[in-house]
């Protein structure tokens, strides 16, 4: 009975050595296990930083300084602007300056047409009569320097090398200072009226000269000669400037001279 027993342990000790033999391979295998599987792990968080932290992150930041160069140069073009708009600003009021200078001198079409009711009104104050008034010659008075278009050649007129051009056919434009605006009158009544008159014209705001005057006494030696009466035939300018781009460019050939005295 006791050999039995010993047998039965026996068995039972070299089943369980067996199994815990199973065991210990099966443990020395273990750590490389875990080795290529936490290393796995490690690279699929990279893996996953990557894609869905680290990319996202370094476009954003590519879109971000895209968007500052450009707000960057927006603000040089700003500052740019802004400087040119300060000279434009100053060539304005030079430029307004100048006009008012102008004007100040020189009349508008509005107020060439309002001179024939300051002649009218500054001869009715002095109680002389005017028999005539109508405009006279109208004419350029040049400037320095040519236009940049002086020719008569349109731009896209093509002409061929072997054309003979002769001189006489390019027109010389010359730029326009200002023009001469005549008005001739006729007026009679007391001379010393007319000085008056005279003193009356050089007293308006515009610009106005006597180009030429002519003063006779009507009768002989007589009373009507001793009354101070007088016929005056006069004709005095005043200026405009050129009403637009056309009218700053002439050809001065084509002025006709100016008349001799009468």
């Amino acid at each position: 009975m006791a050999l039995d027993m010993n047998i039965d342990l026996a068995s039972i000790k070299g089943l369980f050595s067996k199994k815990d033999s199973n065991d210990g391979a099966k443990a020395a295998a273990n750590p490389h296990v875990k080795t290529a599987l936490v290393t796995a792990i490690v690279f699929v968080f990279i893996g996953l930083y990557v894609y869905f932290v680290y990319l996202p992150t370094k476009e954003d930041l590519r879109i971000k300084n895209e968007k500052i160069s450009q707000i960057e140069m927006i603000k040089f073009e700003i500052d740019q602007l802004t400087t040119d708009i300060k000279q434009a600003e100053i060539d304005l009021s030079i430029a307004q300056e100048e006009y008012k200078r102008r004007t100040t001198l020189f009349h508008t079409d509005k107020e060439l047409e309002d001179l024939y009711g300051q002649i009218s009104l500054l001869a009715m104050k002095n109680k002389l009569t005017i028999t005539k008034i109508e405009k006279g010659t109208e004419r350029p008075i040049f400037s320095e320097g040519f236009c940049a278009d002086n020719n008569m050649f349109g731009e896209e007129e093509i002409i061929d090398e072997n054309q003979f051009i002769d001189e006489e056919m390019i027109v010389q434009l010359q730029k326009v200072g200002y023009y001469e605006f005549r008005v001739d009158l006729e007026i009679s009544g007391n001379y010393s009226q007319f000085t008056n008159f005279r003193n009356g014209l050089a007293q308006l705001k515009k610009i106005i000269n006597i180009n030429k005057e002519s003063i006779i006494v009507p009768g002989s030696e007589g009373s009507e000669s001793k009354g101070g009466n007088v016929q005056i035939t006069m004709s005095i300018a005043t200026y405009r400037l050129p009403k637009n781009e056309a009218e700053k460019c002439v050809n001065p050939q084509s002025v006709q001279p100016e008349e001799e005295e009468f």
